[in-house]
């Protein structure tokens, strides 16, 4: 090792943020206490605060604070227990006193120590700011050899948790389960991607145990329920005897029976949290008598005669704690079995029995003190806002049925809403491909056909997507807008608009609209997204997009869908993709697309079904709440030929009904022809060219 060297014997620990260049250092003190170290090893290895050093410091008295702590390490190598020096940042000795340059910086006072080899030090700094503040000075980069610190591997960073895990379960008082750990290594390798191992695993787990520590402390969620719903009950309860003569009546018999169900289930839930914890309290005596039992073990060790038959009696003593521990940890208390008893079928109140019925709520599998995978990926979720958990029943019925959902909001494009809803089943389902985003679709046809509807409609909430309009980005220098300025250039601070949206929001929709109207270079910026599923910004940083849905829209082609009418043939899709690599697509870039969907031309049928969701939406409104809107089949007809167009699609029904309905019906409002509790009669005038709609109003029976 480089600290035994004869003169230059000093080394700086160079690597990302968070891959362990301290506890390299701290494990270097760990053995050097046990004695397992080479003979010119042995000593002492001190920690030096460059904070404190700085801190308070007058003119000349930093200066003196550092010539100090030299003497004193050149001085502990005549003696027994000779000092090496650790400086965590180490870049901050060549800044001066705080970056003030009035005074001489600690690297210019280390320097002819250094060369000398009296001062044996040991420094840590990232790659980064090695570059800025150390590299430059050539004569104190060549007082330091370079040792390289890498993010560990998957399995290292594992091991290196479950090293650590005994630790955080004594602080935090709580059990880690070994699957939790794997977790927590794996999602954070997957979803933290800006971060590295074994840093972000240890900050999940930390997380987790902080979290369930809290839990420990108050009433668990599922007592508290019940309990809550037992108060509310009782109340119900004494209003029933008060206003009720008839203490047999049916409303009261059941009220009570759901009260006793009620009790019962929280006292049954309340025994069980008892048994727990007498176990936990079993299982925290074992681990003190197993570290106490360690700590006896070092301390022979480390003796200056070994007493070897105690030290091997001390080990099987050990070896039986731990065995007991096991068979300990195996007697967790089950879960009360009365959660399945059948008479709490026959409660019906409409408020409790959804309660009483939550068998996964009331009583989790698991208590706040055992840290499982579950716990690592909430987690993750509040971090990352990604949902990673195991598909709850509910998200299955969700997901099951997330195209009859996207059906009734967008009217005739089964192809569309099926390649959507598939994309979207097989990522929440973890049969995707994990380097890629989760689709990338190509939407494509005539304006006003659902494109930018459906994909508003997949994630049903605005803020689940951002829109990159394509006529925004048809010169190439804008493409800095989307990814941030280089070095150098204004606004190289503030970010992308597209990177720092993903950074924040990284399970979201990507939609690019009008695709063909951006230029090559934006092209160009997807290629890398679309095929690993990140990109680069101006700051040089990583963005993670496999979490995202990636949708562009299109006209093109849109002169060849209006000549079919129906479902598309694979001939018109075929002619529709040639098209687009006639107006310059690149090869490259259509053959990364997951899937090309042509949307239909709005038919009339399509258009008679889109009218009637308008009219459904337009019930909801506020100024339609107390008044009953009343279209004739004449009058659906007569929007529907002045709103039907191949070329605008359902945007210009959109207009008819602004201009030809909504607009007679605010003045017939404004005028009072219209009253509240009212049929509004939507009828076509009685004239020669049917030239419009009338608006008339008549009393509800």
């Amino acid at each position: 090792m480089k600290p035994s060297a004869g003169t230059k014997n000093s080394v700086v620990l160079l690597g990302e943020p968070g891959v362990g260049k301290t506890a390299v250092a701290e494990g270097l003190a760990q053995r050097m206490a046990a004695g397992q170290v080479p003979q010119n090893l042995k000593g002492t290895l001190y920690s030096l605060d460059l904070g404190g050093l700085f801190a308070g410091a007058g003119k000349g008295e930093y200066e003196e604070r550092v010539k100090g702590v030299i003497d004193d390490v050149k001085r502990s190598q005549e003696s027994q227990s000779p000092a090496i020096l650790f400086i965590d940042e180490l870049h901050l000795i060549s800044v001066g006193k705080g970056g003030n340059q009035a005074g001489m910086d600690a690297a210019n006072l280390l320097k002819p120590e250094l060369a000398r080899g009296q001062f044996r030090c040991i420094g840590a700094t990232t790659l980064a700011e090695y570059r800025e503040h150390i590299e430059k000075d050539g004569a104190l980069t060549r007082r330091f050899a370079q040792v390289m610190v890498n993010e560990p591997t998957l399995d290292q960073a594992k091991t290196i948790l479950r090293g650590s895990r005994e630790r955080y379960e004594n602080h935090h008082n709580v059990w880690i389960m070994d699957q939790a750990i794997v977790a927590a290594v794996d999602l954070s390798h997957r979803y933290l991607t800006a971060r590295r191992l074994p840093d972000s695993a240890f900050d999940l787990v930390d997380e987790a145990c902080a979290s369930a520590r809290v839990q420990q402390d108050l009433e668990p969620e599922s007592i508290e329920e019940l309990e809550q719903a037992a108060r509310q009950h009782e109340a119900y309860i004494r209003s029933l005897e008060r206003d009720s003569h008839d203490n047999d009546s049916e409303a009261l018999l059941n009220a009570k029976q759901t009260l006793v169900a009620l009790q019962a289930r929280s006292s049954s839930l309340k025994q069980h949290q008892l048994a727990v914890a007498a176990w936990w309290k079993l299982l925290v005596q074992f681990r003190e008598q197993i570290r106490e039992t360690k700590k006896e073990i070092a301390r022979e060790r480390s003796a200056a005669r070994i007493d070897t038959k105690k030290v091997n009696r001390m080990e099987d003593e050990l070896k039986r704690q731990r065995e007991q521990l096991i068979a300990v940890e195996h007697k967790r208390p089950n879960i009360p079995t009365d959660v399945e008893d059948t008479r709490y079928a026959r409660i019906t109140d409409r408020v409790l029995h959804p309660l009483l019925a939550r068998k996964q709520s009331a009583f989790p599998a698991t208590s706040p003190d055992i840290i499982t995978p579950e716990s690592i990926a909430v987690i993750i979720e509040k971090m990352t806002k990604i949902p990673v958990r195991q598909l709850l029943d509910s998200d299955k019925d969700r997901l099951l049925h997330l195209k009859s959902s996207l059906e009734s909001k967008v009217i005739g494009q089964p192809e569309a809403i099926a390649a959507v809803t598939s994309a979207i089943q097989i990522s929440r389902t973890g049969l995707g491909n994990a380097n890629r985003p989760i689709a990338c679709l190509l939407f494509t046809g005539a304006s006003g056909t659902g494109k930018t509807l459906l994909a508003k409609a997949l994630f049903g909430q605005s803020s689940a997507m951002i829109r990159v309009d394509g006529s925004e980005y048809s010169e190439s220098h804008s493409v800095s807008r989307l990814i941030g300025a280089p070095p150098g250039y204004v606004g190289f601070s503030e970010g992308g608009q597209l990177t720092e949206y993903v950074r924040r929001s990284p399970y979201c929709i990507v939609l690019l609209d009008e695709i063909e109207k951006t230029c090559a270079a934006f092209l160009t910026v997807f290629l890398q997204v679309m095929d690993d599923g990140r990109l680069t910004d101006g700051q040089g940083r990583l963005v993670d997009f496999r979490n995202t849905v990636i949708i562009m829209t299109s006209n093109v082609g849109a002169d060849i869908l209006s000549r079919q009418s129906g479902s598309i043939s694979s001939t018109t899709r075929d002619a529709v993709i040639q098209r687009f690599k006639d107006k310059g697509f690149p090869l490259e870039f259509l053959n990364r697309i997951d899937e090309v969907v042509t949307f239909r031309t709005m038919s009339r049928t399509m258009m008679g079904k889109v009218l009637d969701k308008h009219l459904g939406d337009l019930k909801l409104r506020e100024g339609l709440k107390k008044m009953t809107l009343d279209l004739d089949q004449a009058a659906k007809e007569w929007l529907i030929e002045r709103g039907i167009s191949p070329e605008y699609g359902a945007r210009l029904l959109t207009r008819v009904i602004q201009a030809d309905l909504l607009n007679p019906l605010a003045r017939a409002i404004l005028e009072k022809r219209v009253q509240d509790d009212s049929v509004v009669l939507v009828r076509v005038k009685d004239d020669r060219n049917r030239s419009g709609l009338t608006i008339e109003s008549s009393q509800q029976h």
